[in-house]
């Protein structure tokens, strides 16, 4: 984008350094947005801590422009969003309720899936699946649990300019 170009060439020019409006290397910017997609393995729990430390937060997908977005940047693999129901109801982690809309999850999704052999506990927290699509996970255990062969889960970041 232009604005990108703007920002990379005030980077260039003043050692590294920018202005308010411009992501840091390595974000993508988005609408009022900077979107860290970074490929670290995380439980949900420890993505959250991940994102809050970058002085943002797991992404919060409330408009079709959000989801195309983030599910062109993320397909093909699986990433962490800001979406869990620990609290007894999907919400966001700004605490936004999630509208269910069965279109944005894999069939048969979210089921609450209990015989994971990890404990007590059933999947409270959402990933983007390699099409896209949401599923429900085990995987938000804050001890970090994860099922034999589970996937790598990345994270997505967004944080305000």
């Amino acid at each position: 984008t232009i604005d990108g170009l703007k920002c990379s060439l005030e980077r260039f020019m003043n050692n590294g350094s920018v202005d308010v409006g411009c992501c840091p290397l390595g974000w993508d910017p988005f609408t009022s947005s900077c979107f860290l997609f970074s490929r670290q393995s995380l439980s949900w729990h420890e993505a959250r801590d991940f994102c809050n430390g970058q002085q943002g937060h797991l992404a919060v997908l409330l408009t079709d422009k959000d989801w195309d977005f983030v599910t062109r940047h993320t397909s093909g693999t699986f990433y962490w969003i800001g979406l869990t129901d620990e609290r007894g109801s999907w919400e966001w982690v700004n605490q936004t309720p999630y509208a269910m809309n069965r279109r944005q999850w894999m069939p048969g999704q979210p089921d609450a899936w209990t015989r994971h052999g990890l404990g007590l506990g059933d999947e409270d927290c959402a990933h983007l699946h390699f099409d896209g699509r949401l599923n429900d996970l085990h995987s938000c255990d804050p001890d970090g649990q994860r099922p034999p062969g589970d996937t790598i889960h990345n994270t997505t970041c967004p944080s305000h300019q």
